[in-house]
């Protein structure tokens, strides 16, 4: 009888564990879309101001994270069902992140105005190569303009490094 309840309890974790990597890529590929969308909307409905690159600061802004933290949303997809079955939360294991911080200045006849902000998850060379390459970085405000509220577009950190610019 107890090698039912055994059996029973074997097939319910191994089913929780599959279900789990289902829902993280689910969720991973919906964050994409919506993501997406959400930038298009921007884009389309929210008032545009260009700031030049040269008036943007990239600083390093790398970070340790706790990997069995909630907060943690990196995925390992290599992680196996024995390493989720012995996951700890209360054990800390950090794992360092590249992170990078993009500082703008909008100017207004050499008068800073505002000053934007926001942090990218990846590596400060590669930020501010990519960031050097273009002309100017755009921000966007809802209609009813306030410091707190406002979005950098940086999908261009996204795209390959057009190569025909260097020859």
């Amino acid at each position: 009888m107890t090698g039912i309840y055994i059996l029973i309890a074997l097939t319910l974790y191994i089913s929780l564990f599959f279900y789990q990597k289902k829902s993280k890529k689910k969720f991973n590929r919906w964050r994409k879309g919506n993501n997406s969308e959400f930038v298009k909307d921007v884009r389309k409905n929210w008032k545009e101001v260009r700031i030049k690159t040269e008036d943007c600061t990239v600083i390093n802004f790398d970070t340790k994270v706790n990997k069995n933290s909630a907060t943690y949303s990196m995925t390992n997809e290599k992680e196996s069902f024995y390493d989720w079955m012995n996951r700890d939360s209360k054990r800390i294991d950090l794992v360092d992140i590249s992170r990078s911080k993009i500082l703008c200045q909008q100017k207004i006849d050499g008068q800073i105005t505002n000053e934007f902000s926001t942090k990218v998850d990846m590596d400060i060379t590669i930020v501010e190569f990519k960031l050097r390459m273009r002309d100017y970085v755009s921000v966007y405000f809802p209609d009813d303009f306030d410091n707190e509220n406002y979005f950098i577009d940086l999908e261009f950190l996204n795209e390959e490094i057009d190569k025909t610019k260097f020859k």
